[in-house]
């Protein structure tokens, strides 16, 4: 028995060493801003301008502890390379115990140690996930989110598993409505701050990316295949926020037109009252204004969220902090917006406790893979207007591997080294940056630790440090315009056009040789838009009085191409009506009955002999009946016309009663418009802008390369291949 007196002591000070963390090198005290620099906005450390490229681990278990093998090898990889600018996870599930009476502040150092430890003079960046821990959510069910179609997984959460594993399905979380989770998690996020950053390790920590809902990404829980929250605490939120709204059971009732409800006894809307749609995909806000009221009341409760929590950690970090989120998605967002997306961008943008947004780059298959272009989700030059600094997630990773049943080969991929480097420049020449977030083989390696990534990465890092003086600008001559606010009035779900305008025609016009911004329609009053020949509205399907009449004063002037697509205007938020489509495009239309799936064949008028087709029928549906339009496509086997171009006063209109489609038909349009065209080959991904012009090429060969000063460059393209120039004189960079 006396034996077992000396490993107690022993246990007793490993515990004891774990809760005070013994700190061996005490780094310099860090302050973190962004603030214009160059013409765009940029991470100050210290009051010193950083390109805006970090490393950052991952949530995965097996990689994610900044002290463990893997991860400490990675990010020693990464300092080795030139990086200072880190990011780390945590969660409060790491750090906030059952019955504890404070945060586990130690291991939250730890884990800002072992980036320290890898390189001393680190910038550290904290993910830090708001979301209530698992024990919280048992102990507090009433506050969790519920779900319209179906009852609570009731699934184990956490190890073995990630902590994100299940955030896809019916899981047991705190509803983003709850008023006591978010009182706790403020209540916890006000320890953190006030109890990391008067730490040594607290001294390195220069940003919090503040992290909620799905995967962090600030969606709400289950949204993608299925329909919260019907749980008591956001009806309690929804009925305030009607009582806000309505004031009077009264005026709640003429809105609903129904005697179902008060503001005392309504309810969230089940999924039946959400899949109903009055007109094909729309859905008639005069008619179906309850469940336009709910996606509203969800969203605007989300975004409050992460404005609150902005504020607090701004408040509560005595230093200089840097603040950023996950929000402004609008690419590849499952075609299930209104119920998980981010519609309430105006107010987050608007927030001056927010510094930058993020979002991974685009998940669509054509634009990720090899070929295509590796753009962003969200819309960068919205951020942008605001002053907010926009980073993308490069989470793109390379993971092909070889098994032998012992152990993984690692080899570098010659086709992947091509997307490595164009999804580096495409955020970094549009004037923003990016994280690498690493997360590699689970409990193996990481993406990158290859010694030829690393060395490609190292070289697009060394040359981002040396032009970050060079001034920012814009090289677009093409606007595309966004709306979020016309997803509360179409269908929350897969059709036939849902993922066209928001995936597919943008995928290709990157394809089309010409270079263009993109903007949120919030923001259009915002924009000089001297620079643009042409603007392409996308899914603009709702607009308000407002809207028309700052596109007629502003936008359709001075010889000035507008692009429509599909149904522009159709609702103002009063009803649904083809009149406003034909005062919108300029063009006498007419709607018509299709139960096919449609084709439209184009031709004619100096446009490409293309074809292109939807995956299923399409309603509402209209086609131009103007004898003073130009027609320019048709309806495969009718006569009605589904393209077409009008001359208007100051501007020219061009119309797509079903969305334009193909890199031929887009380049074309641009060419009419007296758009620069750098590239003829629909097959490359060619871009400018930072003083910058970069090629992403499948097949390469021969290229004629047209320069915006009138300089012409003949180059031979290596298939497979990322190429940088110099957008003056034409020197090849990288």
């Amino acid at each position: 028995m006396h034996r077992t007196v000396p490993l107690l002591l022993c246990l007793l000070a490993a515990a004891s060493a774990f809760g005070q963390l013994k700190t061996t090198h005490v780094p310099a005290v860090l302050e973190g801003k962004v603030a214009p620099h160059a013409g765009r906005p940029t991470l100050f450390i210290n009051n010193q301008p950083h390109a805006p490229m970090l490393y950052a681990l991952t949530h995965v278990y097996g990689g994610r502890w900044s002290w463990e093998e893997a991860p400490a090898r990675n990010l020693k990889n990464f300092a080795d390379i030139g990086f200072r600018l880190f990011q780390v996870d945590l969660y409060l599930e790491d750090i906030w115990y059952k019955d504890a009476p404070q945060l586990d502040i130690a291991k939250a150092q730890r884990q800002v140690r072992g980036v320290l430890d890898a390189r001393p003079d680190a910038a550290v960046f904290i993910r830090l996930h708001l979301n209530a821990p698992f024990w919280w959510n048992e102990a507090n069910r009433e506050e969790c989110t519920e779900y319209a179609d179906g009852p609570v997984d009731q699934r184990t959460y956490g190890p073995p598993f990630n902590l994100e594993d299940g955030d896809t399905d019916r899981p047991l979380r705190a509803s983003l409505a709850s008023a006591k989770w978010r009182a706790a998690a403020t209540e916890k996020l006000i320890e953190f701050c006030r109890g990391m950053s008067a730490t040594p390790e607290g001294n390195a920590v220069v940003g919090l990316h503040l992290s909620g809902g799905i995967y962090g990404e600030w969606h709400y829980w289950g949204f993608i295949g299925h329909d919260p929250d019907t749980g008591p605490a956001m009806t309690a939120y929804f009925r305030n926020w009607l009582t806000s709204r309505y004031g009077t059971d009264a005026k709640l009732k003429a809105a609903w037109k129904t005697d179902r409800y008060t503001l005392a006894t309504a309810t969230v809307p089940d999924t039946t009252e959400r899949k109903h749609t009055s007109d094909g995909i729309f859905r008639d806000a005069s008619l179906e204004r309850r469940v336009v009221d709910y996606f509203t009341c969800q969203q605007q409760a989300v975004a409050d969220d992460i404005v609150h929590f902005s504020e607090v950690a701004k408040k509560n970090w005595p230093r200089p902090l840097i603040v950023g989120v996950f929000y402004g998605y609008y690419h590849l967002t499952f075609s299930r917006q209104a119920s998980g997306g981010h519609l309430d961008i105006d107010k987050v943008l608007s927030c001056p406790s927010i510094d930058y947004l993020s979002a991974p780059q685009s998940y669509y298959g054509p634009s990720r893979k090899l070929g295509g272009p590796g753009h962003s989700r969200g819309i960068v030059e919205s951020a942008l207007l605001h002053g907010k600094l926009w980073l993308d997630e490069m989470d793109n990773g390379e993971f092909d591997q070889a098994f032998d049943g012992i152990r993984i080969r690692r080899e570098a991929n010659p086709d992947y080294v091509p997307v490595l480097r164009r999804s580096a420049l495409h955020p970094l020449s549009r004037g923003i940056g990016l994280w690498y977030y690493d997360f590699g083989p689970r409990r193996t390696t990481g993406w990158w630790d290859v010694p030829e990534y690393l060395e490609n990465i190292r070289q697009e890092k060394a040359f981002f440090d040396k032009y970050l003086t060079r001034p920012y600008q814009s090289e677009a001559d093409v606007l595309v315009v966004y709306d979020m606010e016309s997803f509360y009035h179409v269908k929350n779900g897969w059709t036939p056009v849902s993922d066209d305008v928001a995936d597919k025609l943008i995928a290709e016009a990157y394809h089309g040789g010409f270079v263009f911004d993109n903007v949120f329609l919030s923001d259009l009053d915002r924009v000089n838009l001297d620079p643009y020949k042409v603007v392409v509205f996308t899914n603009t399907y709702h607009l308000s009085a407002a809207d028309k009449a700052l596109i007629q004063k502003k936008v359709a002037r001075n010889g000035r191409h507008l692009v429509w697509n599909y149904m522009p205007g159709y609702a103002d938020g009063g009803g649904l009506d083809v009149k406003h489509v034909s005062n919108v495009t300029g063009m006498a239309l007419k709607r018509i009955d299709f139960a096919g799936k449609p084709t439209v064949n184009v031709g004619g008028e100096g446009m490409p002999e293309v074809s292109y087709a939807f995956n299923g029928p399409v309603s509402p549906l209209l086609a131009v009946a103007d004898p003073k339009a130009v027609p320019l496509g048709k309806l495969a086997g009718t006569d009605h016309v589904v393209l077409a171009r009008k001359a208007g006063k100051g501007h020219t209109s061009w119309y797509g009663t079903l969305p334009l489609h193909t890199p031929e038909l887009l380049r074309s349009v641009m060419q009419a418009a007296g758009v620069h065209i750098y590239n003829d080959h629909t097959t490359d991904v060619t871009f400018s802008g930072s003083g910058l012009l970069w090629i992403h090429s499948v097949d390469g060969g021969s290229r004629t390369i047209r320069l915006k000063n009138g300089k012409t460059l003949q180059l031979n393209l290596a298939p497979k291949s990322t190429t940088l120039y110099d957008n003056q004189t034409g020197e090849k960079l990288l």
